[in-house]
């Protein structure tokens, strides 16, 4: 993988604003507000087909074997042909859909805004099982082989059995934009209360410690108790005062990597939570970091797309854009791709 230099080398009006841009082979996959996923090459933009599904796409686009799957502001799920962009199946849920996809051995994961999970059989569409939740899905599900984890608006990190659709515990956060991390045993989240965190999601919590756990919440709240009972699993928690986290947490062997709104990205010790560097891009609105071998990729709403070393987070360049990065970046060997908020997409070497 060489390192980037910042060069634009082609870039495509898509003529409306889009979700963030998924990368699968040689092939781009871009959803967009004007109600249709567009397949573009990965080496010159050209277009390859355009599925016109008459409702605004505001999930990211994933791909898995033969399809390409998305979620629609009407409240559906779609299987789309990765080849021709023909419907292969749809999946009708109770609100509209802003959760990217996860597919995970031929099951679908995605959140919706009725408040509930969806397992969905990949080449089939048809639903395993749902799981109800408190608040609106608009995450993107993380799947490993036991569970799924899902951050949803009613402020609680969900996990869940993928195979049995039970509860396996969930985790207080504050309101999150991003997405939960899973990294071997541990999971990381970052929320707008500038508070990241590493959990273990294999303690699962059984009912009669979640009981007693928020017995002592009460305690707390009504100063019968001097402790604030600690959340299952929890290995570390580091508040930034101040700050508040956007994005999804990106997590490297060594460290884990967070964006906040004010325009700054943050290493933290992966084991330990201790703070290893801070850099300020000076534009507000700090994406998602993406880990690209040994640098740090970085997109900002205020217009900038900006590249960082991973060991010290120095930069090593910036490019300036017409309007602000609209979502997160696509990450590829030799290149990054990158859709602007006024719907120019580029791609970056």
């Amino acid at each position: 993988m060489l390192p980037l230099r910042g060069e634009v080398a082609w870039e495509v009006d898509m003529g409306t604003a889009g979700a963030s841009v998924a990368l699968a082979g040689r092939a781009l996959y871009v959803g967009t507000t004007a109600g249709s996923v567009r397949a573009l090459s990965a080496s010159n933009g050209a277009p390859l087909w355009d599925a016109v599904l008459g409702a605004p796409v505001s999930a990211t686009p994933s791909v898995a074997g033969s399809l390409v799957y998305t979620g629609l502001l009407d409240g559906r799920v779609v299987g789309l042909n990765r080849e021709s962009g023909d419907l292969s199946w749809s999946f009708q849920t109770g609100g509209p859909v802003r959760s990217s996809p996860a597919v995970v051995g031929g099951v679908l994961y995605a959140g919706s805004d009725d408040r509930r999970l969806y397992a969905i059989d990949a080449l089939t569409g048809e639903e395993r099982w749902n799981f109800a939740t408190g608040g609106r899905i608009t995450s993107d599900p993380a799947v490993n082989e036991q569970l799924v984890i899902v951050a949803a608006q009613d402020n609680l990190i969900h996990f869940i059995d993928r195979r049995t659709a039970k509860r396996w515990f969930d985790y207080d956060i504050g309101l999150a934009d991003g997405s939960a991390a899973i990294a071997q045993d541990s999971v990381y989240a970052a929320d707008s209360t500038g508070t990241i965190r590493r959990v273990r999601w294999d303690n699962r919590e059984w009912p009669l410690e979640k009981a007693l756990r928020n017995v002592r919440r009460w305690m707390f709240r009504w100063g019968m108790s001097n402790e604030l009972p600690p959340a299952k699993g929890v290995v570390w928690a580091v508040n930034e005062a101040g700050e508040s986290f956007s994005g999804t947490p990106a997590v490297d062997a060594e460290r884990v990597y967070a964006s906040t709104t004010s325009g700054k990205v943050l290493a933290f010790d992966r084991q330990t939570g201790a703070g290893v560097w801070r850099a300020d891009l000076g534009s507000v609105g700090a994406r998602s970091p993406i880990v690209r071998g040994e640098e740090l990729v970085v997109g900002t709403s205020g217009g900038l797309l900006v590249t960082l070393d991973a060991d010290t987070g120095a930069e090593r360049w910036r490019l300036g854009l017409r309007t602000g990065v609209a979502h997160d970046i696509a990450v590829g060997q030799d290149a990054v791709y990158v859709l602007e908020a006024g719907g120019v997409l580029l791609g970056i070497r």
